[in-house]
């Protein structure tokens, strides 16, 4: 526990850039150890800041459990979620300390999650708002655009591993040119030697240089000018083709003849030396593994000796490589630069041959799609495909078709929810009365009665024409008749509604005055707690103060009693007739031996000033003697004095010195 307690407080320092050690870290109180793990997410930035003392515990709980879910935190598997959530909250240390290492631990995985957590986010919209059109449309594109973003940053993280690998043999490369470069400073160097009007000619190759290089610049452009232009050609002639409804094949057996050679010597280069170079390495990869799968396991001194067979040849490849480039003459060093640019072509060919491989599947699985997309098309429309001013009136009708469908789900998404509440409405009211279902199905047999006697009226009303006055003033008492038996039915419903409804109103005005009474006790019990709140407040603060003195206190009384150790030892000691030497005495030993070593060292670095002057002049003597030997193994070597000539070469276009 306190190897962790150490760790966090050494990553707190060094990430928020605290001074804490571990008695402070341990005196921190609740809401300082809350503050703290909010200002490390804010340094994740997993959400923004909040001061834990002035904002609300209820904004604080729910933003500090976002934070903690963004970063993809999880509580350990033997606590509950509800349990862990109080505790945090509560601001108990443990369950802090634990989140805090999980936090420092995994650092880079956190930053990460809070960065990606940040762009992936979806908001919360109410059912209500997200049914309408421009805010569903904006939602797919929000969730579009997510998708997106999650294929870039994978794409960036590849393109970050692998361009670390590139930059790596690339200061590699760098660095062999530049001992190259070097030696062949000090080659030309030792030959400007003899050379009387060195400067001047040092300028007009300085001055060619430049115009050959502004030379290779202006055709570097017109040769990319033309290709441009080329370019914008073959791509103009292929959208004319596409517009008059031609193919962009080539037309003349010319092209395609040319079109075929350049796809042959793809192939052939493919055939005989790319894949045989990859089914070579995949070979070798295979034997390694063979080899490794047949040896014993090895231990850590088997992984000991091969280090360090492994330092010792690049020791020798190390002292080889200095050899050869000392003893290279300038003609070898002359087909360096040759060399570097046919690697570059060589791996450029190779890459080029990687990116064509590349391309050729994406466009195999481009046409099995396509061809897909085609036959989907060709069985849902037929043979005819609609193109031009038809495909944009389809299209346009197909837009029309939709908003007007999503117009009709959303009225009938709001007619469903006004039936579920009118039928949860009427449930509550038959339970509560069985009597209104009795009255709703006796008015439903009315409302059948009364369709099916339209519909006899209409069918008798033919008929009623040819009657007589009497039958019809007997088609009238009739209906009289019924009209009174009707009434008599649904006089005992009126009497039966009427003291439900006198029971209805009683309660009514009971609820609205209990409603009175329960608002005026409500607002009176809210204006009583507000100072008692206040009273908890200042009592909270008082006790956290007076913890922080017990602490202190603590701390003190610890140092007092092991202070009041070390005195009872020391006077026990003096007591004793064997005295054992004191502290004070051992320290002062210990003070005597530091000042006796630190004499000695100055005593040391005088000598060694002292002797300095002469050490510098007899190393001067010794390299004045090492150059007049080395002038005269120079002088001995060469047979004849050579005059400085300059002869510059059109081929090559370098300068040579003889």
């Amino acid at each position: 526990m306190t190897e962790q307690i150490k760790f966090i407080v050494k990553e707190l320092n060094a990430n928020l850039g605290r001074n804490y050690d571990l008695i402070k870290f341990d005196a921190l109180n609740e809401k300082q150890l809350l503050q703290l793990l909010v200002d490390l997410l804010v340094n994740y930035n997993a959400g923004e800041r909040l001061d834990i003392n002035e904002d609300e515990t209820e904004t604080v709980s729910m933003r500090l459990l976002e934070m903690l879910g963004s970063v993809k935190y999880r509580p350990p598997a033997n606590v509950e979620p509800a349990y862990f959530r109080t505790q945090l909250l509560a601001g108990d240390s443990r369950t802090i300390h634990h989140v805090l290492h999980w936090l420092l631990t995994n650092k880079e995985q956190v930053k990460n999650t809070a960065y990606l957590a940040k762009y992936l986010k979806i908001p919360d919209i109410p059912t209500e708002v997200a049914r309408n059109n421009t805010i569903q449309d904006m939602l797919d594109l929000y969730q579009n655009l997510i998708d997106e973003f999650k294929d870039v940053h994978k794409r960036t993280r590849m393109l970050r591993k692998e361009s670390a690998t590139e930059i790596i043999n690339d200061i590699k490369e760098m660095a062999v040119e530049r001992d190259i470069v070097i030696k062949r400073l000090e080659n030309v160097q030792v030959n400007l030697i003899d050379v009387s009007n060195k400067e001047e000619l040092l300028n007009v190759s300085k001055a060619l240089r430049f115009q050959q290089e502004k030379a290779k610049e202006l055709d570097s452009q017109y040769e990319i000018q033309q290709s441009q232009l080329k370019l914008a050609s073959d791509q103009l002639k292929r959208y004319l083709n596409v517009i008059h409804g031609q193919s962009a094949t080539p037309k003349s057996a010319h092209e395609a003849i040319k079109h075929l050679q350049e796809e042959i010597q793809l192939n052939s280069y493919l055939v005989k030396e790319k894949l045989p170079q990859e089914m070579a390495n995949l070979q070798k990869e295979l034997n390694i593994m063979q080899t490794i799968a047949v040896e014993h396991h090895p231990t850590r001194s088997d992984l000991v000796l091969v280090q360090d067979k492994i330092a010792v040849v690049n020791g020798e490849l190390e002292q080889l490589v200095q050899r050869r480039l000392a003893a290279a003459g300038p003609q070898e060093d002359k087909l360096a630069p040759f060399r570097q640019q046919a690697a570059v072509i060589r791996r450029n060919k190779d890459a080029s041959a990687a990116r064509v491989h590349e391309l050729a599947a994406t466009l195999k699985e481009h046409e099995a799609t396509l061809a897909d997309l085609q036959s989907q098309v060709r069985q849902l429309l037929g043979d005819t495909v609609l193109r031009g001013e038809e495909l944009k009136k389809y299209v346009n009708s197909l837009r029309t078709k939709s908003t007007v469908y999503k117009r009709q789900r959303a009225n009938l998404s709001t007619f469903k929810v006004e039936a579920g509440i009118l039928a949860r409405t009427l449930h509550i009211i038959s339970t509560n009365d069985p009597t209104v279902e009795m009255a709703l199905l006796n008015h439903k047999k009315l409302k059948i009665e009364d369709d099916q006697a339209t519909d006899n009226d209409e069918i008798k009303s033919a008929d009623l024409k040819k009657k007589s006055l009497h039958d019809l003033s007997q088609l009238v008492a009739q209906t009289a008749q019924k009209l009174s038996q009707v009434r008599q039915e649904i006089q005992p419903l009126a009497d039966k509604i009427k003291p439900v409804k006198e029971e209805f109103q009683s309660v009514q005005q009971q609820y609205e005055q209990k409603k009175r009474v329960y608002e005026a006790t409500s607002i009176n019990i809210t204006s009583q707690m507000e100072p008692l709140k206040n009273q908890v407040k200042e009592l909270t603060d008082q006790l956290s103060n007076k913890e922080d003195e017990w602490k202190n206190l603590r701390q003190k009384i610890t140092k007092a009693e092991s202070l009041q150790e070390v005195v009872m030892f020391e006077m026990k000691n003096s007591m004793q007739s064997p005295r054992k030497p004191s502290k004070m005495e051992a320290l002062k030993k210990k003070v005597v031996d530091v000042e006796h070593i630190v004499k000695n060292l100055e005593e040391e670095q005088r000598v060694i000033s002292s002797r300095q002057g002469e050490v510098e002049e007899q190393t001067k003597l010794w390299e004045n003697t090492l150059q007049l030997l080395r002038c005269k193994a120079r002088a001995r070597n060469e047979p004849a004095v050579r005059q400085g000539r300059m002869h510059i070469t059109q081929h090559s276009q370098m300068l040579t010195l003889t």
